[in-house]
């Protein structure tokens, strides 16, 4: 009751967390996920996706939340009450499965963040921030970035991947949040984008040849990337520099889980 009263004149946001992982034999993480969903994987004493939970539940924006393929048979025990959408196939159905149910059920709603399962370091400051920062404008899709330095700085040796932009070299980030009018159009795209979210050269090469040649060059700013983008897929977008390297710790790999759990067991050993 208290958040809702709080929010007088202040963005309404339904949360969307993705879930979906198939186990496979030759992932990084196998000896870890024991043929069950990444997101259950333990760290500081619960599963992973509970802390994404925790630090959504606990924004002054999150009204509601949404765990995208996830089945309620986990029995994960969440700090907040959450509601289940089936998995429907892929990282792009997934995606749209939650924003046509959080669309459908709180019609009121101003927009939709939407996280994956596997940061769980990020913290509710750090989402009650990127919120705030998307909504100082007026587009329909937002995706949060992180720049070379604060990544490395916050966390050294996590490894992450780059796109090497005039402004500097930035890594993709885990927060995305959504307009409730945008639509999918040109859905092959979106979906070939989706699949190649680890590489910025094949995603450029989809949206086109001079994109990748300027890329490969590094003579592409990020205002120009963002415009090329944006017009091929026929959405008022905007990419984020975000100052919080959390939202860019995902969990891919054995290394980065270890960073995580150092990150986050510590503080329960020392007390």
């Amino acid at each position: 009751m208290e958040k809702a009263e709080n929010r007088v004149n202040e963005p309404s946001v339904v949360a969307v967390v993705t879930a979906g992982w198939s186990p496979k034999d030759d992932d990084p993480l196998a000896e870890y996920t024991h043929d069950k969903p990444k997101a259950l994987i333990p760290i500081a004493g619960k599963p992973m996706i509970a802390h994404v939970v925790d630090a959504l539940a606990g924004s002054r924006y999150v009204q509601d939340i949404i765990v995208v393929s996830l089945s309620p048979g986990a029995e994960v025990r969440f700090s907040t009450p959450v509601e289940y959408v089936p998995d429907a196939g892929d990282i792009l159905n997934n995606v749209e499965a939650g924003l046509n149910h959080a669309t459908a059920h709180y019609p009121g709603t101003d927009g939709v963040l939407i996280s994956s399962s596997d940061v769980p370091t990020i913290t509710s400051p750090i989402v009650d921030a990127f919120i705030e920062e998307c909504f100082r404008t007026d587009h329909d899709l937002y995706y949060s970035i992180v720049e070379r330095s604060v990544m490395e700085n916050r966390f050294p040796g996590s490894l992450r991947s780059y796109v090497h932009l005039r402004e500097g070299d930035f890594a993709g980030g885990d927060l995305i949040l959504v307009r409730p009018s945008m639509s999918l159009g040109r859905r092959e795209l979106w979906r070939d984008l989706a699949a190649a979210r680890k590489s910025a050269l094949h995603q450029a090469r989809l949206v086109g040849v001079g994109l990748f040649l300027r890329l490969l060059a590094r003579r592409l700013s990020l205002s120009d990337a963002e415009r090329r983008i944006c017009k091929v897929l026929n959405v008022r977008g905007r990419a984020v520099p975000f100052p919080y390297a959390e939202v860019g710790m995902d969990v891919d790999k054995p290394f980065q889980l270890e960073i995580v759990r150092a990150e986050m067991e510590a503080p329960a050993a020392a007390t």
